[in-house]
């Protein structure tokens, strides 16, 4: 029987725990000195750290400080749908800061210049697994990459792998394909979709044959009971590939109006990686869900009635998060490098235009 959207969005937060939202589960303070700061972030474990450095109690009852009000500032957090959405949150002056994918930040600096890069805010090389390539065995019987490409992908939608054009999982994917020995074929590889929930829908309910999850959403489609039948598999999970790292992109102006601020904000987030890594995987996976939740409306209401297992959390490879480092400009080269020579950029953006050397500074003191 063909799986509805309806059935498909309830039976991905079959394994997964309310979300924490409501007004006590979040940072508060009777402060009225507290510099609000708001924050964009897209559905990546990456933003875990904001999730749990505002989170002032968990479910479980414990109590937790929140390390950002310490530093009289008030975390306001706008949950975007990707790593485009939040760094356009940034440069529409609606977000002051956000964790965003590198390339994403790239067109955004040459689209209105109003944004710049502070620092690295996670490294998906340090993690065990961050993205992975997923194939349905129920459709499609694939033994390898190498099979994929050769016998499965064509100019056809449904024989494609489904990504996002021009971010950083295309990026890597292209890197993933040139360690192959497989030259660049956009048109016959990819297909275009940023929605995740469409990614997994296409490639659960219609048939497609491929697509690239970031973690969470990853282990959930290869974990969760209720898609057994679908019999989901990892082709790759980019261990041969170095991945770009997130940034942290602050709008220009607000950039240079009060480094002190920058100061502080950094150190709040340094308090929340200890809280973060000092978590069981039970209570990071409750947050992790909250990103989901608020990320991608439309799994909400099934997160909400859905029970988390220790069992099921186990499966989930939590990383142990460091803290920001400068933007390695060999990195930033390479990405813009392959922008340029797919055609998305035009021109070279200066290193210095786009990386803001100051806050490395304020990186290293934060600590």
């Amino acid at each position: 029987m063909k799986l509805t959207r309806r059935k498909f969005i309830k039976l991905l937060g079959t394994a997964t725990l309310t979300a924490a939202t409501g007004n006590k589960v979040f940072s508060e303070s009777g402060n009225s000195n507290l510099t609000e700061v708001k924050v964009a972030y897209p559905p990546t474990i990456a933003a875990l750290p904001l999730a749990k450095g505002v989170q002032r109690e968990f479910f479980l009852g414990e109590n937790s400080i929140d390390p950002f009000l310490e530093q009289d500032i008030k975390l306001h957090l706008i949950p975007s749908r990707g790593s485009s959405d939040a760094a356009r949150l940034v440069t529409g002056d609606r977000a002051d800061c956000a964790i965003t994918g590198l390339s994403s930040s790239l067109y955004a600096i040459q689209g209105t210049g109003n944004l710049k890069i502070s620092s690295t805010a996670f490294d998906p090389n340090e993690s065990g697994r961050h993205m992975g390539l997923a194939f349905s065995n129920l459709y499609h019987n694939v033994s390898s990459l190498n099979d994929l490409v050769e016998n499965w992908l064509d100019n056809s939608p449904k024989n494609s792998i489904i990504l996002s054009l021009s971010r950083d999982d295309h990026y890597a994917t292209d890197q993933l394909m040139e360690s192959e020995g497989y030259p660049e074929n956009d048109d016959k590889y990819y297909l275009n979709r940023e929605d995740l929930i469409s990614r997994l829908n296409f490639l659960l309910n219609e048939g497609f044959v491929s697509t690239v999850l970031p973690e969470p959403l990853l282990t959930l489609a290869l974990e969760n009971p209720g898609f057994k039948r679908y019999q989901i598999e990892l082709l790759s999970n980019y261990g041969e590939v170095a991945l770009p790292p997130f940034v942290f992109a602050f709008n220009r102006k607000f950039l240079d109006k009060d480094p002190e601020l920058i100061d502080r904000f950094y150190k709040g987030w340094e308090g929340s990686l200890k809280e973060t890594n000092s978590s069981s995987n039970i209570q990071l996976l409750d947050l992790t869900t909250q990103i989901i939740s608020e990320t991608l409306p439309g799994l909400r209401n099934a997160i909400e009635n859905a029970e988390l297992t220790e069992e099921f959390a186990s499966l989930f490879e939590i990383p142990s998060f460091s803290s920001p480092k400068p933007l390695n400009e060999e990195v930033f080269d390479s990405v813009l490098d392959w922008t340029i020579s797919k055609g998305y950029l035009n021109e070279r953006i200066p290193f210095e235009k786009a990386y803001d050397g100051y806050s490395a500074k304020l990186v290293e003191k934060s600590k």
